[in-house]
């Protein structure tokens, strides 16, 4: 990956932007993060779908599926690269090995996809926030620079109400499941109850 991210600085313009800024998207162009954590929002409601992977091709899914409508808001500063079509085909479609790497990338935004589509299937709301403990500890480590709570990380993503999550993260710290600090999950100490 490391080759073919270089061919994307190479090919296309950086851009810098600031934490909570929205990148906009323009037609015939795919911004791919190089550096920073950028959230999908639902362009409708605001609603957080999760972060874009590393190297995620932004503006790839709009291209081919035009009637897609996401946002993209930075949640930490955020360096992309801004690459034409064009120039990303070129990158990408002139080996096998660039394609294998182009496939490996879509093959994580797919299992992302579904990941997030059997979260949001559960049946209860304890079991919905019980796999957003782990995507956050994830994100921690992954982009430790952000500063969202773990009740607003939460919360954004579900639309639980405020008190019932809340709740749930007081009981799970009570029964020495979790350590925060600050609104900030430390750890899962040890296996999370099935149900609440």
């Amino acid at each position: 990956m490391e080759g073919q991210v270089n061919d994307i600085c190479k090919s296309g313009e950086p851009l810098i932007f600031d934490v909570t800024k929205k990148l906009d998207l323009t037609p015939g162009f795919i911004y791919v993060p190089v550096e920073g954590s950028v959230a999908i929002l639902h362009a409708e409601s605001e609603l957080t779908i999760g972060n874009a992977i590393d190297f995620m091709p932004i503006g790839l899914m709009e291209r081919y599926c035009p009637l897609l409508s996401f946002e993209y808001k930075c949640m930490t500063p955020v360096k992309v690269v801004k690459i034409s079509y064009e120039n990303f085909d070129n990158i990408f479609f002139q080996s096998t090995e660039n394609m294998q790497v182009l496939s490996n990338i879509l093959i994580f935004m797919t299992i992302f996809s579904l990941e997030l589509h059997a979260e949001r299937k559960q049946l209860t709301s304890y079991q919905t926030i019980k796999p957003m403990l782990y995507r956050y500890l994830y994100r921690a480590k992954t982009y430790p620079k952000e500063s969202e709570g773990l009740a607003n990380f939460i919360i954004r993503r579900t639309k639980l109400s405020r008190t019932h999550v809340f709740r749930v993260l007081a009981d799970l710290k009570e029964g020495g499941y979790i350590t925060m600090k600050n609104g900030k999950l430390l750890s899962i100490n040890k296996v999370l109850p099935d149900g609440y």
